[in-house]
């Protein structure tokens, strides 16, 4: 009885496994985000490693984490110029609505960039995941992306909630980039597998 209590699989020890590797994934992704271009290539090793070393328990973190982040990268770096320049529209949009505009205009440009904020979101959940599981070029890549988000509105609501209130959690306090990546990656896979599954021979 007291050597199963010590055994790395035991009720009481598995909790603190899972514990450290979504913190090893988290430290990992956080590292290869930190150019900010590669936060694609990052993101889509992340999801890769919950989905393969969390949930099915299958191979190293590390080699798993670094071998998608290399076979990604290139795709990966080009999709993420393209999200940070389509991001920056809805931003541009609210801000180039401050000054001489009327109080109208400027409420209605208020709702229009957060909508289209929301909704380019709404991709870019998909984007990274796709790109960790399919081969996929930077075209078919995107445009895969916005049909599984338009296909699959509610889980994608549901997505940016997920991932919002992680990038939040991050900019509020520091200790959450510990783990905050990794669960979000994590539970956004519960949301995205069963749609995977679907189109997976």
């Amino acid at each position: 009885m007291a050597r199963r209590f010590f055994e790395p699989e035991s009720l009481v020890w598995k909790p603190f496994g899972y514990l450290g590797e979504l913190v090893m994934m988290s430290l990992l992704w956080g590292l290869c985000a930190i150019p900010l271009v590669t936060i694609g290539p990052a993101s889509a090793a992340l999801y890769d490693c919950a989905v393969h070393c969390l949930r099915r328990k299958e191979g190293d973190l590390f080699s798993r984490f670094f071998r998608t982040f290399k076979a990604e990268l290139k795709t990966g770096l080009l999709s993420t110029l393209l999200w940070m320049l389509l991001l920056a529209l809805p931003l541009a949009l609210h801000y180039g609505a401050v000054g001489s505009l009327g109080s109208v205009v400027f409420n209605a440009l208020e709702v229009l960039s957060l909508l289209l904020l929301f909704f380019l979101t709404a991709i870019l959940c998909w984007v990274f995941p796709t790109l960790s599981r399919f081969t996929f070029g930077f075209a078919p890549l995107n445009r895969t992306a916005v049909r599984l988000a338009l296909g699959n509105i509610l889980r994608s609501v549901a997505l940016v909630l997920i991932n919002g209130l992680s990038v939040l959690l991050v900019l509020l306090f520091a200790a959450p980039v510990l783990f905050a990546p990794g669960l979000a990656a994590l539970l956004s896979s519960f949301l995205i597998e069963p749609v995977f599954r679907n189109y997976e021979t």
